[in-house]
C-alpha cells in the first residue's frame, strides 16, 4: 500500500483550539524530533470556560503556534514545502480554519492525515451522522494517509463508514505525567472511590451511587466537579446511605492531590458523546485503578487488568463487582499502584505518544513496519 515518500521535514497539526494537554504532546514531539519544523495551527485560543476551570496553555517549546490565521496564511502554510510536509487535522468538520486548510490541501494535493474521536452514533441522529460521513468523506477515504482514531470506539466508527482498516490507527490523548507523590494512606480500611468530572446524569453519576450502596458501607465516595445535578446527587447519596464528600470544581493544580487520596476512579458514562477521558490517563499515571464504561474512549486500556476494569453502561451491579474484584485480586495494594504508574507512563505519556506517532508516520511513508497499538505496548509488564 505504501511507497517511499520524501523525508519528513515539516509537520503541521491543525486544531480547533489551543489545549494544555495537546501542548504537552507537541512539546514531546519537538524534543523527540529537533530537526523537524513543528507547527500547531489553531482556530482559536483556549476557551474562557476552560480558563474558569483553572486550565492554562503553556508557552510553546520547540514548536510554533498560529492562532486564527487568515486565508492567505492558511494557503501559504499548505503550499510551502509540499513534498516534505505532513498535515494532521484534528477533525474535519465545522471549524473554519480546519475547513479552509482541507480545501487548500486538496488544491495542492498535499499529504495529510486525520486525528479524531468517533462521531456520536446512537439514535436517529447518529444514523444520520453515519449516512453523512459515508456520503461526504469519499475523498478522505481515498487520500488521507492514515486515520488516528481516538479511543475504544474510534477504530470501529471509521471502518464502519468505509475507511480501509489498514489506514485506521488506534490513538489516544497523550499527556505529560503528573508529578506523582506517594499516595496518602486511608484513615480507615474503607476503600476510597473517586469521581472527577461534570455532575450531569449522562455521566452515570447516579449509577455510581447505586453501585456503592451495594458495598454495604465499605467505601467512601470523593466527588470533584460541578454541574446541574449536584444537589440531586447529594440527596441521592444520603438516601442510599453512601458516605460522600463533595469537593466542588478543582483547578488543574489540585488534581494530583485528589488522586493521591483515592484508590479507584469511576467513570460510568452512559452516552456515546464521550471522548477519550483525559482524567483516566491522569489517574492511571498517579497509580489509581479505574473502572469505566465502554462508552468512555480511554476504557480501551482497561482491558489490561492492572489498570482496572471495563463495564457495560447503565449497570450499577457491574460497577460494584468490578470494585470488589480489584480489591480481592490485590490490584489496589501499594506495589500494584507503583507498577500501574510505571506502566501507564510507558503507554500514555506525551513522550510515548510522540514516539508512537513518529512510528506511524514512518510506516505510512514506507520506511518502517506498522507499529503495535499503543495500548498493547510493554504488555508483559502486567
Amino acid at each position: 500500500m505504501h511507497t517511499d515518500s520524501p523525508a519528513l521535514r515539516r509537520l503541521v497539526i491543525w486544531e480547533p483550539s489551543l489545549s494544555p494537554h495537546k501542548a504537552d504532546f507537541f512539546t514531546a514531539l519537538a524534543r523527540l524530533n529537533p530537526q523537524l519544523e513543528l507547527i500547531c495551527c489553531a482556530d482559536k485560543e483556549l476557551s474562557e470556560s476552560r480558563r474558569a476551570l483553572g486550565w492554562s496553555v503553556p508557552d510553546p517549546i520547540g514548536y510554533t503556534t498560529l492562532v486564527a490565521p487568515n486565508l492567505q496564511t492558511i494557503e501559504s502554510l499548505v503550499a510551502e514545502s509540499v513534498s516534505s510536509s505532513l498535515h494532521i487535522f484534528s477533525g474535519i468538520r465545522w471549524v473554519p480554519t480546519i475547513l479552509k486548510g482541507l480545501t487548500s490541501i486538496k488544491a495542492n494535493k498535499a499529504r495529510y492525515a486525520i486525528m479524531s474521536e468517533p462521531r456520536v452514533a446512537s439514535g436517529w441522529s447518529g444514523a444520520l451522522r453515519w449516512l453523512q460521513s459515508w456520503g461526504e468523506e469519499r475523498y478522505h477515504r481515498r487520500h488521507a494517509a492514515f486515520i488516528l482514531a481516538i479511543g475504544r470506539n474510534g477504530p470501529p466508527w471509521f471502518t464502519s463508514i468505509g475507511y480501509p482498516a489498514e489506514k485506521v490507527i488506534p490513538f489516544a490523548y497523550f499527556i505529560s505525567p503528573p508529578i506523582v507523590k506517594s499516595h496518602i494512606p486511608p484513615p480507615t480500611e474503607k476503600l476510597r472511590i473517586g469521581y472527577l468530572g461534570r455532575l450531569v446524569k449522562s455521566k452515570g453519576i447516579f449509577d455510581v451511587v447505586d453501585a456503592l450502596a451495594q458495598l454495604n458501607g465499605r467505601v467512601t465516595f470523593d466527588i470533584a466537579g460541578g454541574g446541574p445535578e449536584a444537589e440531586a446527587m447529594k440527596a441521592h447519596c444520603i438516601s442510599a446511605g453512601v458516605e460522600a464528600t463533595f469537593r466542588g470544581v478543582l483547578p488543574m493544580s489540585e488534581i494530583n492531590c485528589f488522586f493521591r487520596q483515592i484508590d479507584v476512579l469511576i467513570l460510568a458514562s452512559t452516552t456515546s458523546d464521550d471522548g477519550w477521558g483525559v482524567v483516566v490517563s491522569e489517574a492511571l499515571m498517579c497509580g489509581v485503578a479505574v473502572v469505566a464504561t465502554t462508552t468512555v474512549g480511554a476504557s480501551i486500556v482497561l482491558d489490561r487488568s492492572l489498570f482496572g476494569r471495563c463495564v457495560p453502561p447503565n449497570n450499577p451491579t457491574a460497577i460494584a463487582d468490578a470494585i470488589e474484584q480489584l480489591r480481592d485480586t490485590g490490584e489496589l495494594k501499594p506495589a500494584k499502584r507503583t507498577l500501574r504508574t510505571t506502566t501507564a507512563v510507558n503507554i500514555l505519556s506525551a513522550y510515548a505518544g510522540a514516539e508512537y506517532l513518529m512510528q506511524v508516520i514512518s510506516w505510512s511513508d514506507g520506511h518502517g513496519a506498522r507499529p503495535q497499538a499503543f495500548y498493547q505496548k510493554h504488555d508483559k509488564c502486567s
